[in-house]
């Protein structure tokens, strides 16, 4: 994996919305089949063009929880009969919600039905997913198609750029079903991650970097269809899973890990949201060698001193700091992004840092690309000084 030995180098957490796309809010509609590859050759091409370092396919045939749901036999899709006048921000049609959203409630169902939560076609407030039976992988092949396509936008706009490929983390995916055959939810993530070993080893063997996206190590925390759990509680519950993926990551070598924590990147308040230091030592026992971490959002922007007084961190650790917040469409100018840069490199060391997103943005494509510019900017700047 590439280091930051001679300037700052530039990424992002993966997930991109085409220049053109307008206002997606809090995602783009599903990409026809038919444009997906034309869309992975434009979104690579755009990341070159802005001199992004370490780019991404953009994700647009959205290889994500729904596809992994579709690729593993045990899970199905059932109607719940939830009536039509039960309130938006519900436990009965949304698993993952935090008490955030309880405490804020007027807040959150004003949200959630200006972006379209009150549309009773989105299958995620119409149907739940269960598993069913047992797991079992039924197929790579979309993942070795959309990764194919990816290697050949690579070879047409950028040979030999370092390149990675996100898949979502197990634990992220297991906020998003009702466990109706396991034991305990603590087997069924077990035996989803186990599932989902040859995934992980799919990507690294096409030559790319494998991301894991975890938002759950953060979330799992302050989720409200479980009780509030002790620190000690926390970490049972947290290691349980880490050293589920680890077991899946057995044979990959750490150097072709990186691995993405965030808090949430819808725009909401955010007031109830777990601190870093609670769980970063547990972060760090991921076999990864980087690190994608939330830090330029106002709830996290002063967590750069967890390396600086709690945990030094470690050498041969690489650390991706958003610089941009996911959560506004204000764009934070260079000099901004290199001070945040110039911070981490002062805690954690130059050659250690990348610079990178706190998540995949929302709000207008055209503040999205500008904070991507901006982020090449500001490490140019941030380069004029360290160097």
């Amino acid at each position: 994996m590439n280091r930051s030995t001679e300037r700052i180098l530039t990424t992002h957490t993966g997930k991109l919305f085409m220049p053109d796309a307008g206002n997606p809010g809090m995602g783009p509609p599903p990409t026809p089949p038919e444009r997906v590859e034309y869309e992975i050759n434009e979104l690579v091409k755009k990341q070159v063009e802005i001199g992004m370092d370490i780019v991404s396919n953009g994700e647009p045939a959205g290889i994500g929880p729904g596809t992994i749901f579709r690729l593993v036999e045990g899970f199905q899709n059932v109607n719940p009969n939830i009536p039509e006048d039960e309130p938006v921000v519900s436990l009965e049609r949304v698993r993952w919600l935090s008490r955030d959203m309880f405490t804020y409630r007027a807040f959150y169902e004003d949200m959630f039905g200006s972006m379209g939560g009150r549309n009773r076609n989105n299958p995620q407030l119409s149907t739940r997913t269960v598993v069913s039976g047992p797991l079992k992988l039924r197929s790579l092949e979309p993942f070795e198609h959309d990764i194919q396509l990816f290697k050949k936008a690579l070879q047409a706009n950028a040979p030999g750029k370092e390149a990675f490929y996100c898949v979502v983390a197990p634990e992220w995916l297991e906020e998003f079903v009702w466990n109706e055959y396991y034991r305990t939810d603590d087997e069924f993530v077990v035996a989803l991650t186990e599932v989902m070993a040859p995934i992980f080893k799919c990507v690294v063997d096409s030559g790319l970097i494998l991301q894991i996206d975890d938002p759950a190590i953060s979330h799992d925390w302050e989720e409200a269809r479980r009780p509030p759990m002790s620190d000690a509680e926390y970490e049972r519950f947290i290691m349980l899973r880490i050293d589920a993926l680890n077991a899946a990551l057995e044979g990959i070598p750490e150097d072709r890990v990186r691995f993405h924590v965030c808090w949430g990147s819808w725009p909401g308040m955010h007031t109830n949201e777990q601190p870093l230091a609670h769980f970063a030592r547990m972060m760090l026992k991921v076999k990864a060698q980087a690190f994608s971490i939330e830090s330029a959002k106002s709830s996290h922007r002063s967590e750069w001193k967890v390396w600086r007084d709690d945990i030094k961190w470690p050498e041969d650790k690489i650390i991706i700091p958003g610089v941009v917040d996911h959560t506004t469409p204000v764009v934070e100018p260079p000099d901004v992004i290199a001070d945040t840069i110039l911070t981490f490199a002062s805690v954690c060391g130059r050659e250690n840092v990348i610079a990178g997103t706190d998540c995949g943005m929302r709000w207008h494509a055209q503040a999205a690309w500008a904070k991507y510019e901006n982020i090449v900017k500001g490490a140019q700047l941030a380069s004029s000084r360290l160097w």
